[in-house]
């Protein structure tokens, strides 16, 4: 397996077993070989997840610094619908980062209840959002991103390497669905 896949699987296995029910998926009436092809990815994260359930803070760390790893854009994407629950999710992550950003020196307690909204509102959206199969697993992989930076900012408050990542991650998502708030460049 590639480099990159293995983070992506790392990623997907981190959200797979933080919060195991995921999204509500709605049928997908998308190109079949792309869901098949993202349903393997998905299918290799939930066995690496059960072999390694037990991710940690330190394994949130490794990853966020790492660097994620885009969720791929197919050629001739065309951007995908978000619910509002994801639109609404996806705004709470974005204000969070701002805050991270806003603070010109924040103390641990400050960034600990930041990393704390960004993971409300992951769970916000995995109760809340309803997408069909492929752009949910894209999805999946953009929000253990996003998981795993909180985790590593509140492991080590004082590293803030991973809010670039999180940045990354908001990008990806922007590639990928088309959110009149998070447009290309977020």
């Amino acid at each position: 397996m590639k480099l990159k896949q293995t983070s992506l699987a790392l990623a997907l296995a981190l959200a797979v077993g933080a919060l195991a029910s995921g999204c509500t998926q709605q049928p997908a009436a998308t190109d079949a070989d792309a869901v098949a092809e993202a349903g393997a990815t998905h299918d290799a994260a939930d066995a690496h997840a059960g072999a390694d359930a037990h991710a940690d803070a330190d394994h949130a760390h490794a990853i966020a610094n790492a660097g994620g790893t885009d969720f791929p854009v197919p050629a001739n994407h065309v951007r995908w619908t978000p619910d509002a629950p994801l639109m609404e999710g996806m705004s709470r992550v974005r204000t969070a980062l701002a805050g991270l950003e806003a603070e010109s020196h924040p103390t641990d307690a400050t960034i600990a209840a930041l990393a704390a909204d960004i993971d409300a509102a992951v769970a916000y959206m995995f109760a809340n959002c309803k997408l069909p199969t492929e752009p949910d697993i894209a999805l999946h992989a953009i929000l253990a991103r996003l998981m795993a930076g909180s985790e590593a900012l509140k492991a080590n408050p004082s590293d803030a390497s991973p809010v670039a990542d999180m940045h990354a991650a908001l990008h990806n998502y922007a590639e990928l669905f088309d959110d009149p708030a998070g447009g290309p460049g977020t």
